[in-house]
């Protein structure tokens, strides 16, 4: 099935963010003339504390600098807490581990468990749900405050908000954001990391957002998810979540549940997912060119059709697979789907290779 969820929306970086973070960099001991020449950009005479670059400062180099200035700002504020800061291969791992979960509150939940194995050096995760909001707080454990670490944690924040809505294939539209530091950046420059109201000195670093979004069904997959872990987090010039067709999110679903040899939803199980009636549910599809038979077929099809590639398994077992009660439905079906018998599609896949 085509998908359409990755498609970026661009939009421009942002110079002013750059120009912060290497700021922040400099008064911290870093070498910010370092960060630049690795991202191609290179200061102008006699502008040591600007930071002005001639021409608009492309993607790529701002994903450098970017990168370059909080890895070494969250080794500066993890090293007060006598702590060394999460790596990028445990980040990963982190994301590999949420891919597989059926729902985002049960990827949040997972989340939180990998960075409890941690000790400490991925904070302390957690979710709950307060009427009709649900509050995500990251707890850094940081043993300072400085700029330097309200950039990397305004960065946490950031990522956990972009990776959840990317889960999910949805833009989670955040409500408020707290974070336990004074307003030590300009609130322009913060705005470009998290879009939403910040409410500064609190207790803990959280982000509030409309709590129907923890039942939304995980769409993605671990090939979605190489490809995504190129650039992210530090790609902040493109929409990762970008909001997929309603179609491909419940073939999504209807697709995981078979790789998982669990039922498929029924119609009430999606509405809830979804926080939709049946009636749109059935419209909205319908503008999308299909319907929920169609999209079940679909993937039924797919998931057979590699099945049969394979040749290892019997047209039996195949059929337990797809979720079908016997082998002779599963015969009509696929007959309907392929316009011949599973056997006669095996022959042809099996004959140029025994030739």
């Amino acid at each position: 099935m085509a998908k359409h969820i990755s498609k970026p929306a661009s939009k421009r970086p942002s110079p002013a963010l750059a120009r912060v973070l290497l700021l922040q960099v400099e008064e911290a001991g870093g070498d910010a003339d370092a960060i630049l020449a690795r991202a191609g950009v290179a200061r102008r005479a006699g502008s040591r504390h600007l930071f002005p670059w001639s021409g608009p400062l492309s993607q790529t180099a701002f994903s450098a600098i970017y990168h370059d200035c909080i890895a070494f700002l969250e080794v500066q504020a993890s090293r007060s807490a006598h702590r060394p800061p999460m790596t990028r291969a445990e980040f990963e791992m982190l994301c590999h581990c949420v891919i597989t979960c059926r729902t985002l509150a049960d990827a949040i939940d997972r989340a939180a468990a990998f960075c409890d194995m941690l000790n400490g050096r991925g904070g302390q995760l957690s979710v709950r749900t307060l009427g009709a909001q649900a509050e995500f707080r990251m707890r850094s454990l940081r043993a300072t405050q400085c700029a330097g670490a309200y950039l990397a944690d305004l960065t946490g924040l950031s990522t956990y908000h972009r990776l959840f809505g990317w889960l999910i294939g949805e833009d989670i539209q955040p409500l408020v954001a707290h974070v336990c530091y004074p307003p030590l950046i300009d609130a322009a420059v913060a705005a470009r990391l998290l879009s939403c109201p910040v409410v500064h000195s609190a207790p803990d670093n959280l982000l509030r957002f409309p709590a129907r979004y923890l039942q939304r069904p995980v769409v993605r997959t671990p090939f979605e998810l190489a490809e995504l872990l190129r650039s992210f987090p530090f790609e902040l010039t493109t929409m990762q979540s970008k909001t997929a067709p309603l179609s491909e999110r419940v073939g999504a679903i209807f697709g995981a549940a078979i790789a998982q040899r669990q039922p498929l939803p029924a119609t009430a199980d999606l509405v809830a997912m979804f926080s939709i009636s049946a009636t749109t549910l059935k419209r909205r599809l319908g503008e999308e060119g299909t319907s929920l038979q169609k999209l079940k077929d679909r993937c039924r099809y797919e998931v057979a059709r590699n099945l049969l590639d394979e040749g290892r398994l019997s047209l039996g077992e195949i059929a337990v697979r797809v979720g079908m009660s016997d082998v002779t439905t599963f015969r009509r079906a696929f007959r309907n789907w392929a316009g011949r018998s599973p056997s006669a599609y095996r022959r042809a896949v099996a004959g140029p290779m025994a030739g």
